[in-house]
């Protein structure tokens, strides 16, 4: 991917490098919105990690109501229309009554919206419990060489 001819250094003051890694210092200490020059926005928020969706369960609704309105007609209410039984969402995609990449969108936000509302705990677990499969699949693997 080709660099964007300007640098945010010609619109703000950075730190310099580290020699170690050449990578920078995050060193602003004031939140900041830049125009680029393509016309995308920058937000510069000192400390901010991540941005979430925060409670956008309606405007999901709202945005995607035709695939809303054949989930009504899902045999559960907790349908994850991922092929579940009696999945109406399913079945209208199969039968090419639903937009293949709305379809998609859609269950993209759907698990955006469930992996934000996760509390802290919750997704140390996970990320625990991840770690220890991932280590069990490493010692098996060790052990069929053997």
């Amino acid at each position: 991917m080709a660099s964007p001819p300007w640098s945010i250094a010609d619109v703000q003051e950075t730190g310099a490098t580290r020699e170690g890694d050449a990578k920078g210092r995050h060193t602003t200490t004031s939140r900041s919105l830049h125009v680029l020059p393509a016309g995308g926005l920058l937000l510069d928020s000192p400390g901010l990690r991540e941005l979430q969706l925060s409670d956008c369960a309606e405007g999901v609704a709202s945005l995607f109501e035709e695939i809303e309105a054949v989930a009504r007609s899902c045999r559960f209410n907790d349908c994850r229309h991922q092929g579940e039984a009696g999945c109406a969402v399913a079945a209208a995609a199969e039968n090419d009554e639903l937009d293949p990449r709305r379809l998609t969108n859609y269950l993209k936000l759907i698990a955006e919206q469930e992996r934000a509302a996760e509390t802290l705990v919750e997704k140390r677990r996970k990320d625990k419990n991840f770690g220890k499969m991932y280590k069990r699949v490493l010692n098996q693997k060790r052990k069929e060489k053997s």
